[in-house]
């Protein structure tokens, strides 16, 4: 065989050889991103756990929610209240959080929607729209809420 066609095939096998590491590189990546959504979910749904333990650990917060889930805010404790503004904290923070990584593309849109429906249901009790009044956000957030607000304030759920 002459060095020309030794040449012609030694860079035939260095372009299968390129071809191939591209494709092992792009599986990867793929498989990098898969890893960073599961690490992400895991993170949310340890976050998720370790508020509601909390806020069932909280006699006054239970309370507090047991009587704004029943519409009675009048009879709510200062406590109590302070307590669920806690809680309700924790929440928003979350929330803010989880349309960050929507936003982001780490956050798929049927849990986004959970977290749309969540937000509608919570800002249909006055104490919760009356709390988030003097609250800052990130102004893509501060745009959802202003829409979810200004639904419930029209359109009251029961939930």
């Amino acid at each position: 065989m002459d060095s020309a066609k030794l040449n012609d095939w030694a860079q035939v096998v260095g372009i299968f050889a390129l071809v191939a590491s591209l494709v092992f590189v792009g599986l990867q990546m793929k498989q990098t991103q898969e890893i960073a959504l599961a690490a992400a979910y895991q993170d949310r749904a340890t976050s998720s756990i370790d508020r509601l333990v909390a806020e069932a650990s909280s006699p006054e917060n239970t309370s507090a929610r047991a009587k704004a889930r029943r519409g009675d805010f009048a009879s709510i404790s200062p406590e109590e209240r302070q307590s669920r503004e806690l809680f309700f904290a924790a929440y928003i923070v979350m929330v803010e959080n989880h349309h960050y990584q929507y936003e982001a593309g780490f956050l798929p849109e049927e849990h986004w929607a959970r977290n749309l429906g969540e937000m509608r249901c919570a800002f249909s009790a006055p104490l919760y729209r009356e709390l988030i009044k003097s609250w800052i956000f990130r102004a893509s957030f501060q745009a959802v809420l202003d829409e979810v607000l200004a639904d419930t304030a029209s359109n009251p759920r029961s939930c």
